[in-house]
């Protein structure tokens, strides 16, 4: 009877604290059993004695593998930069990390990130003198305050297996451009209907470089005013929540320029209080195991049932599971030194099991780290 191509896959066993694996040729603990002069010991008694000299720390200078790190060295954590500017970049790659692609990626602060195959990363420029990992990119142009960079390498161990690294920073980009005027990328007046809805507020500046940018999310510069917070209030973010029923006047105020839209909400007159999102702050994982991101203990305080909404806002993209549930699940990615993610969770209320209601909590974030 032929053997199914399934089973004759290499069995795969890694020892503790180590890098060493048990493949179907025992090519590696051939060499072992070569170094210690017993060649004729099973591949199996072998691995049991290396578990054990490895636990007692005997062979730790022999076996034990350093973390083959990628870090993102520049530019620096928190650095300020520049719309449309050539930004030195570089990474720090341990000897023994077989890298065999490199790209830069650019994502706003509140933005998901999208798998390699799928984002368009920023275009890469060597260094001249042909280093291999540093170079240069370029800040997106209508970029303005807080943003993500990405360095995401394809690492290569032997032949077929591979897995993507990640370092990241958050940086801050500034414009030297003079800011002309502020608009508004909304019909006039706006008009809102949900109590409770919560919506990003559409200012955008006009710049002398002929650039529109977004004046809203952390460190843009702007401050926002309502001239009715029983209609609409709005959070130094540009988040707008809709609080009843009427007209009221928001303002942006950004660089010296004030821009005006007039608000007009009109609800079914019934009150609904926003639902409030609750997570664990903070969770940790190894490397493979399966991550549980747990939204249950959230409520509304009017009793109504929720709709979930998860989302990946910090570290490379993973896939996430059941995002729209209560809980949502995602499998550690395998990494090489202590990485962190970042979720948030929004709830909506519900009217009926297909029907939003339309109030929206605030996002509750959760800090997931992954060890190898």
């Amino acid at each position: 009877m032929p053997v199914k191509e399934a089973s004759r896959r290499p069995h795969r066993v890694i020892l503790p604290g180590t890098l060493l694996t048990l493949e179907g040729d025992c090519t590696i603990l051939r060499l072992i059993s070569t170094m210690f002069r017993e060649p004729q010991v099973s591949p199996l008694f072998l691995t049991i004695r290396l578990v054990l000299l490895a636990g007692s720390g005997w062979l730790l200078g022999v076996l034990s593998a350093p973390a083959l790190a990628l870090t993102l060295t520049m530019p620096s954590a928190d650095a300020q930069v520049v719309s449309g500017q050539t930004l030195r970049v570089a990474i720090d790659v341990d000897k023994e990390l077989n890298l065999r692609r490199l790209h830069y990626y650019w994502y706003r602060i509140d933005e998901e990130p999208l798998a390699s195959h799928q984002a368009n990363s920023a275009p890469f420029t060597p260094s001249p003198d042909g280093s291999q990992f540093v170079g240069t990119v370029v800040v997106p142009i209508d970029a303005l305050g807080r943003m993500r960079l990405l360095a995401v390498g394809e690492v290569v161990r032997g032949r077929m297996e591979s897995h993507e690294e990640f370092d990241e920073v958050l940086v801050t980009v500034e414009t030297t451009a003079e800011l002309q005027a502020i608009e508004f990328t909304v019909q006039k007046p706006w008009r809102l209907a949900q109590a409770g809805k919560r919506v990003m507020v559409p200012a955008v500046g006009q710049f002398s470089d002929g650039v529109s940018r977004p004046l809203v999310g952390p460190s843009a510069g702007s401050r926002f005013r309502s001239s009715d917070e029983r209609v609409v209030s709005v959070d130094a973010q540009g988040v707008l929540q809709v609080t009843g029923a009427g007209k009221a006047a928001v303002a942006v105020e950004n660089r010296g320029k004030t821009g005006m839209v007039d608000v007009i909400v009109q609800t079914d007159g019934e009150p609904n209080r926003p639902p409030i999102a609750e997570v664990v702050k903070e969770l940790h994982a190894k490397s493979g195991e399966l991550v549980l991101l747990d939204g249950l203990r959230s409520r509304d305080p009017d009793g109504d049932p929720l709709h979930f909404e998860w989302k990946q806002i910090l570290g490379h993209r993973v896939i996430l599971s059941n995002v729209n549930e209560a809980k949502a699940t995602f499998v550690a990615p395998q990494v090489s030194e202590q990485k962190q993610y970042q979720f948030s969770l929004v709830v909506t209320d519900m009217a009926g099991p297909d029907t939003l209601k339309g109030a929206d909590s605030a996002p509750a974030v959760v800090t997931v780290w992954i060890t190898p």
